[in-house]
Order: C-alpha cells, then structure tokens, then sequence
C-alpha cells in the first residue's frame, strides 16, 4: 500500500460542479451585469416619486418652500390629520375598498366561468364571440362615457354604488377572458375527461381542476384589475358626485383642484391614495411574475 509523504500538502480539489458553475459565470457576468445594472436604473426611476412625496408629505408649506428637495428638519404629521379630518379620506377609502373589491370578485368569477367555456368547451360561435371580445378591448372608453352617463340617469342609479361596481366590472371582462384563457387552454384535456369518467360535474371540474391549476394567473389578473379599478378616475367622478360616496382617487383630484400651491398636502393626498397600491404590489409580486410566466411558459 502506498503512504503519501508526509512532507507534501494534499491539495484538495474543486469539484467539476463547482469548476463548470463558476466558469459559466465569469462567461455570462459581462452579459448579465449591464442588465442588472439597467434593471436598477429603471428601478429607482419608479422608487425615487414615492420617496419624495413621503418626505414632502412630512414637511409644512414654510419647510417646502425653503428646501423643497431636502429632507425635513421637523416630522409635520398635521397634513395627514389634515386630509383626514377634514376631507374623509377614510371614507373615501372604505368607499373605494366596497367597490373595488365587489368588482373585482365580480369580474374574476364571471371572467374565469367564460374563459373555461372559450378555452374548453366546445360550442358554436366560440370563434365569433372571442373575436368580438377582442374587438371591445380597442374601443376607446372615452367614446362610451356620454351613453354610459345618460345610461345610469335614466336608470336612477347616479350616486349609486352599484353603477360602479357594474361599468368596473364589465369593463374588465374582455380583458379578463382573454388573458385567462391563454393560461387555461395549458391545463390538458385528459385531466377534464377523467375526472367526467370518475363522475365529476362540471361545477366539480370547474372548482377542482380549473381553478387550483389556473389560480397563478387568476391572481395575476386580480391584481392587474385591482390596479386599474383602484387608479381609475374619469367613471369614478361621473357616477358619483357626491362628496360623502366619492373614491379615493376623486378625493384626491378635488385636493388637486383646491390646493395646487400646498404641495405638502397634495403630496400627502397622493401618497396615501398610492400606498394601497404599492403595499399589494410587494406582498404579491412573486405571486405576479410567478402568474405572467405561467401564461406564456407553453
């Protein structure tokens, strides 16, 4: 038996592995670093609006006008205690959360019922009636404020919530069905027909199969639909003028409309109306991409 030489130093050796992982990497970091480094470009450009109207909403109009970049020498709460004692903002919020979580349930239900029909079932005038959906989102919405206005009047439904809840929901529809029948027509037929050879109804099949393979993209599209309904202004404005029914976003546009020189509180409407938005954003953004990838993996 051989004895190694006690005189030598055993060199221990890098596994292939490791050897073959860090060569891929000194290839592909010359690629990939100007990407990353572009990526957090475009990041701060999105983060650096959000912290300025933080650090402009926690300063007083005399602390603004001195050093409107800087950061404040004194926290001034009395902005917020202002947009909420006096112009009900928490109002405002539960209005927007009543709406927009109605519509949104609203449309991914029905939403996801008619993408499993168009992406599964087999009916005539499918291909028709997919077109025509399609068609509705190049419709500009601007053309259809007038009739929809004139719509509710007669109707009796202006300061109602429920006309709102309505033109939300229906106006995410043919987005909502075309986007998830890209990601339903990926789950195979052959799990559909064993579950109607184990006895399955279509309810079954629907909750069961539909919805738990497919719930990557319908939480995607919750909340690109939240999104849309929560920033939306233009409907939100026309069906309820109302002070007391108003949403967020229309609460905020009559703080712009006022007080245009108060930068403080306008900024301090503002954040608050996006901090909603961006909390769902980081709670769900694995969720989002994790959904988006899913739609266009096949």
């Amino acid at each position: 038996m051989e004895t190694q030489d006690p005189g030598v130093l055993a060199i221990p050796q890098r596994p292939a592995s490791r050897t073959f992982a860090d060569s891929k990497l000194r290839r592909e970091l010359p690629v990939k670093l100007p990407v990353f480094l572009a990526l957090c470009v475009v990041a701060l450009t999105t983060l650096l609006p959000l912290v300025y109207m933080a650090i402009t909403a926690l300063k007083d109009e005399t602390q603004y006008f001195t050093n409107p970049y800087g950061l404040p020498q004194q926290l001034n709460f009395d902005n917020f205690r202002i947009m909420v004692e006096n112009y009900g903002f928490l109002r405002s919020l539960g209005n927007s959360a009543l709406i927009v979580g109605s519509s949104l349930t609203l449309s991914l239900f029905i939403g996801s019922l008619a993408a499993f029909a168009v992406a599964k079932l087999r009916f005539r005038g499918k291909r028709v009636f997919f077109l025509f959906l399609i068609s509705l989102q190049l419709v500009p919405g601007q053309v259809m404020l007038i009739p929809i206005y004139l719509l509710f009047s007669r109707l009796g439904m202006i300061n109602n919530f429920l006309s709102v809840i309505l033109m939300y929901t229906v106006g995410s529809l043919p987005f909502s069905i075309f986007f998830l029948n890209a990601s339903f027509r990926n789950i195979p037929d052959e799990l559909m027909e064993a579950a109607k050879i184990d006895g399955a109804s279509f309810r079954q099949i629907y909750m069961y199969i539909i919805l738990r393979i497919g719930s990557p993209a319908i939480l995607t599209l919750g909340i690109l639909n939240f999104l849309s309904m929560w920033n939306e202004l233009i409907l939100a404005l026309m069906l309820l003028p109302d002070e007391s029914k108003r949403t967020i976003t229309s609460s905020v546009s009559m703080v712009v409309g006022r007080f245009t020189t108060n930068q403080p509180l306008l900024m301090t409407g503002l954040l608050m109306s996006s901090l909603p938005t961006v909390i769902v954003l980081i709670v769900f953004s694995r969720y989002l991409v994790k959904g988006i990838s899913a739609g266009i993996g096949k």
